[in-house]
C-alpha cells in the first residue's frame, strides 16, 4: 500500500492530513460550503477549508478533496476518490467509479486528481485494477466534457484533453500533451510530452513527445510547432528539436543518438521510442 500512501502525502500539501476536516465533524452530512440544495456527503469523507458542494452533489465515505475545490451541481466522487486544491469538478462529473476492466475484482484503488485540475460536464475518471494502484490526473489539466479518463491511466501536468476524447486502460499521456475532440487512444499506448494529438484521431500506437499527429488511423506528420512555441521553446533548443524529428522521419537513428549525446530532447525521443511496448506511428509518406 505504500504506492496508495505516497498519493495522500501528495494530495495533504504543506498543512500535512490535519488540513482536512471530516464532513460530519460540525454538522453531519452538512459542512462547510454546502448550498442550501439537497447534497449526499457521506460524514466521513475528509474535505479541506472551503470546498463548495454544489446542488445534488455525491460524495462517499473514502473521499478526499481538498482545500478551495468546487463540486458543481450533480458531481459525483466514489470511493477511492483524492481530489487536489483548487479543482473545478463538473457539473455532473464523476471520479472513481469501478474500472470497466473484467480483471477487476473490488480491490482498492484510487483516481487521483492533483491541484488545480478541471474536469468539466459528464468527464469522467475511473479508479485503477490493482490493489493500492492508481489512475491520475495531473496538476493543471483540463479535462473537458463527455472526455473519459479509463482505469490506470495517467495524464501528465498541464494536459488539454478536449471534448469526448477517450484514454483507454494504462495510457500514458506526457506533460503538456494536447488531444483534439473526439481523439481515441488504445489502451497501453501513450502520447508523449507536448505533443498534439489531432480531433478525431484514432491510434493503437504511441504518439512521439513534441510531433503533431493525427488521422485514422494516425500518422505522425512533423513538429508540434503552435505547442511548443506557446511553452516558450525557443532559439537554438527548437531548432535542435527540428533535426532530432528529421531524423526521426528519415530513421537516422546513428544521427540521432550523437544528437542525443548532448541534447536533452532529442535523447527523451530515443528513449521514447526504446521503451516501446506497442510501437511508434509512422510518418506520413510525401504525395
Amino acid at each position: 500500500m505504500a504506492e496508495r500512501e505516497r498519493s495522500d502525502e501528495r494530495l495533504a500539501g504543506p498543512g500535512g492530513p490535519d488540513e482536512f476536516v471530516a464532513a460530519g465533524a460540525e454538522r453531519a452530512g452538512k459542512p462547510a460550503g454546502r448550498t442550501g440544495a439537497p447534497a449526499a456527503v457521506d460524514p466521513r469523507a475528509r474535505l479541506g477549508r472551503g470546498v463548495e458542494i454544489g446542488p445534488f452533489v455525491t460524495i462517499e465515505a473514502d473521499v478526499e478533496v481538498g482545500e478551495g475545490t468546487r463540486l458543481l451541481p450533480g458531481t459525483v466522487l466514489l470511493s477511492g476518490s483524492r481530489v487536489g486544491r483548487r479543482c473545478t469538478l463538473g457539473p455532473y462529473a464523476v471520479v472513481g467509479a469501478e474500472p470497466m476492466d473484467t480483471a477487476f475484482h473490488g480491490e482498492p484503488s484510487l483516481a487521483v486528481l492533483e491541484d488545480d485540475v478541471t474536469l468539466r460536464d459528464f468527464a469522467t475518471v475511473h479508479r485503477a485494477t490493482g490493489e493500492g494502484r492508481e489512475t491520475r490526473v495531473g496538476r493543471g489539466a483540463l479535462v473537458m466534457s463527455y472526455a473519459h479518463v479509463s482505469h490506470n491511466t495517467s495524464v501528465g501536468e498541464h494536459c488539454v484533453i478536449t471534448t469526448a476524447v477517450q484514454l483507454g486502460g494504462h495510457v500514458q499521456v506526457g506533460h503538456h500533451a494536447v488531444l483534439g475532440s473526439g481523439a481515441l487512444v488504445h489502451q497501453f499506448a501513450r502520447v508523449g510530452a507536448y505533443a498534439m494529438f489531432g480531433a478525431g484521431s484514432a491510434t493503437n500506437q504511441d504518439v512521439l513527445p513534441f510531433s503533431m499527429a493525427r488521422g485514422n488511423p494516425a500518422r505522425h506528420y512533423r513538429l508540434n510547432a503552435v505547442g511548443l512555441k506557446r511553452n516558450g521553446f525557443a532559439g537554438e533548443r527548437y531548432r535542435d528539436l527540428e533535426r532530432a524529428m528529421r531524423f526521426m522521419r528519415r530513421k537516422d537513428h546513428a544521427a540521432l543518438a550523437e544528437l542525443a549525446a548532448t541534447n536533452a530532447d532529442a535523447r527523451e525521443l530515443l528513449e521514447f521510442v526504446a521503451s516501446s511496448r506497442r510501437g511508434v506511428l509512422r510518418f506520413v509518406t510525401a504525395g
